[in-house]
């Protein structure tokens, strides 16, 4: 049972600490929309797919608003639920381009199987981006972070790491593509 503050005194906890949540979900997420949404714009390359992904995300995040508030960090918590939107309308891109290529190769037997591996093709960025996203994913989110503009400390609150590990993570993330985007082309690599 809840004690009623008296005349004069002041309370510190509401009853329902969430009663107002679609407020101060929407100043949370009006606070870091913009950063989501470069993030999910240089993860997608096309920004009315990244608003797709934000929106998405952002839908999730609000349903799942109170889980947010009561996860040890909720800038975390809301970060995790924009990747995995990202991550979701990938998934979604691929299936479509395997179709599509499905198609194209039932409308045209007489296709060059060389036309259907150019139409296939990752550009090399995007293609070291996964390698590195495979091999140390938590630098991979710092490399994109970055790359769309957050500084470190605010990287390290939304990755929920130290902001000294932040820089050391775009460092090594930054040299790790580097030697992915300089191997020669074998015929191997996407």
């Amino acid at each position: 049972m809840l004690n009623t503050p008296g005349p004069g005194e002041e309370r510190d906890l509401r009853a329902d600490p969430l009663g107002d949540l679609p407020a101060d979900f929407e100043a949370f997420f009006t606070h870091e929309h913009p950063g989501y949404l470069r993030y999910a714009q240089q993860r997608l390359r096309h920004r009315e797919d990244a608003q797709d992904a934000v929106q998405n995300a952002g839908a999730t995040l609000y349903k799942n608003w109170r889980r947010a508030l009561a996860s040890a960090d909720p800038q975390a918590f809301a970060f995790k639920v924009v990747k995995d939107a990202v991550v979701d309308l990938l998934r979604e891109r691929r299936r479509a381009e395997r179709k599509r290529l499905r198609v194209i190769a039932q409308r045209r037997p007489d296709t060059s199987q060389d036309e259907l591996d150019q139409l296939a093709e990752l550009d090399a960025l995007d293609w070291a981006m996964e390698e590195l996203a495979r091999a140390a994913p938590v630098q991979a989110d710092v490399v994109r972070l970055r790359q769309a503009g957050l500084s470190y400390p605010d990287i390290g609150r939304s990755l929920g790491i130290a902001h000294t590990t932040a820089r050391t993570y775009y460092s090594l993330g930054r040299r790790h593509l580097e030697y992915l985007l300089e191997q020669p082309d074998d015929g191997q690599t996407p």
